[in-house]
């Protein structure tokens, strides 16, 4: 998830079983899985690969996002009390803290916090799951993009704070449609930076 392995690296068992400690069983299983995710690929007579990242692949998880989370919002934002939104404030301003610090790990989970919030609120655990695992593709992703430079598409916590506040307000409609606002705004900054990224 933070790139150690970039996209289009050759995974060897046998290296990451000596690295690991481990015998190759558990590697060997461990990377069908990691292939079931989408974080591998097995490519026949060659072995396993870290799976690529595309443009294509960035915005096909963040119209998911904008699928599952923008109506998360809309139908959980009632269910929240003064303090658990003060708490988002603190999440939110830690995320900013982390951010101008250049703690690019600490402000992935925060940030990860924020939008799990709406998922546990509502309360559905598959819906939980699925964002979860999509969490984890789009952690990679962003990881990626710092080590390519693009760190600055990232932006700030402006829109976050202006969900909170609709929220605060009771304009539920506001505080979904800003949710979907800023999962798109991401999306389509990635679409318009022309990038092109290695193939495996």
């Amino acid at each position: 998830m933070d790139c150690t392995f970039p996209p289009g690296e050759f995974l060897a068992e046998l290296q990451l079983a000596r690295d690991l400690g481990i015998s190759k069983t558990p590697i060997r299983k461990a990377m069908a899985r990691l292939e079931q995710e989408g974080f591998l690929v097995n490519i026949p007579f060659k072995g396993y690969y870290v799976a690529d990242i595309t443009v294509e692949d960035i915005i096909e998880l963040y119209e998911l996002r904008e699928f599952l989370e923008a109506p998360l919002v809309r139908r959980t934002a009632s269910l929240f009390t003064q303090a658990e939104l003060d708490e988002m404030e603190s999440i939110v301003q830690a995320a900013g803290e982390a951010l101008e610090q250049g703690n690019y790990a600490d402000y992935l989970a925060v940030n990860r916090k924020f939008h799990h919030t709406f998922a546990y609120k509502y309360g559905n655990r598959r819906i939980l799951n699925v964002l979860i695992n999509l969490d984890e593709h789009v952690q990679r992703v962003l990881s990626y993009l710092r080590q390519k430079g693009l760190g600055h598409l990232l932006g700030e916590g402006a829109d976050h704070v202006a969900i909170i506040a609709a929220i605060r307000e009771g304009d539920f409609e506001s505080a979904q449609r800003l949710m979907r606002n800023h999962l798109a705004a991401f999306r389509e900054a990635i679409d318009a930076s022309g990038q092109t990224f290695p193939a495996v």
